[in-house]
């Protein structure tokens, strides 16, 4: 068999770029520096002769031909990752348990999921709680890891990327902005706001960002709880912010898109340096690096 040209680092800088259509975002989920992520694909192309990518600011887009390579890469990865997740559940990680915190229930149980089916002798307890108790779990090391959005790097702490989410709005079905086919933040003015309570990230992104532009708003209710913030708009007593991910429809409710900026945040898995090289949590990091199915 001869031997190819191309190697796992840039069949990974090809799937990223092609994910994240930007050089920046691409390198930060491969966490490599960004020159690095441009050489990998620029030498994909120069040793065949090929364009992979149409070159925009922020929207790099696949040409017919990596249009057409993209299943073939992602199948590659998928395959090796499969082969080295039963490896590993074979010679290291049969049985155990594994303790962490999060703060949405949504994509956290997708990812049980998935760690489930490779590894089914292995218990995920799960504590759910806001943001700024997530981190204090970690760093108190009352957890193994922990899913959350950290604000910047932590000494002794290391950062996985999960996944990226945007704030919305939801009200009730009769209020008048649910007419608009999208809101900007001058459009809370003088609303009445359910709000989450102290700690989580919700109500500081969308707290911020009414300070930034200066608006006033009436918070009528502050409540512990999605479930909660969604029935008390459900039932007419105000409008609320939540994570796009964690909106559930329901009858009485409208999600409308907010127009503005800081209202998105990175949420990663979250583990302290001595607990990364642990044969569990390697098992974690490897599931969490894998594509989320829904």
């Amino acid at each position: 068999m001869s031997k190819s040209n191309l190697s796992l680092a840039q069949i990974e800088a090809f799937c990223a770029l092609a994910q994240y259509k930007s050089f920046r975002d691409a390198a930060r989920y491969l966490d490599i520096a960004q020159p690095t992520l441009v050489n990998r694909i620029a030498s994909i192309e120069e040793s065949y002769n090929a364009k992979l990518f149409l070159r925009q600011r922020s929207n790099n887009r696949l040409t017919d031909l990596g249009l057409a390579l993209l299943p073939k890469f992602r199948s590659c990865l998928n395959s090796l990752r499969e082969a080295e997740f039963i490896l590993l559940a074979h010679s290291k990680v049969e049985t155990g348990e594994i303790h962490i915190a999060a703060v949405s229930p949504y994509r956290v149980s997708l990812l049980i999921r998935q760690f489930n089916a490779l590894y089914p002798n292995i218990r995920i307890r799960v504590s759910f709680a806001a943001s700024e108790l997530v981190g204090q779990m970690i760093t108190r090391g009352e957890v193994d890891a922990g899913f959350y959005v950290p604000e910047g790097n932590t000494p002794g702490q290391q950062a996985f990327f999960f996944y990226e989410y945007e704030l919305v709005a939801i009200l009730p079905a009769d209020h008048l902005l649910a007419q608009r086919e999208r809101l900007y933040i001058q459009d809370f003015e003088n609303q009445n706001v359910i709000r989450r309570e102290p700690g989580s990230l919700t109500r500081q992104l969308f707290e911020r960002a009414i300070e930034r532009e200066a608006v006033n708003i009436n918070v009528v209710y502050e409540l512990g709880s999605r479930e909660s913030i969604r029935e008390a708009v459900a039932q007419g007593l105000g409008i609320s912010v939540v994570a796009d991910d964690e909106h559930v429809p329901h009858d009485n409710i409208i999600a409308k898109r907010i127009v503005g900026e800081g209202l998105t945040a990175r949420s990663s898995l979250v583990v302290r340096n001595d607990r990364v090289s642990t044969p569990l949590t390697q098992a974690l990091i490897g599931v969490v690096k894998q594509p989320l199915e829904s």
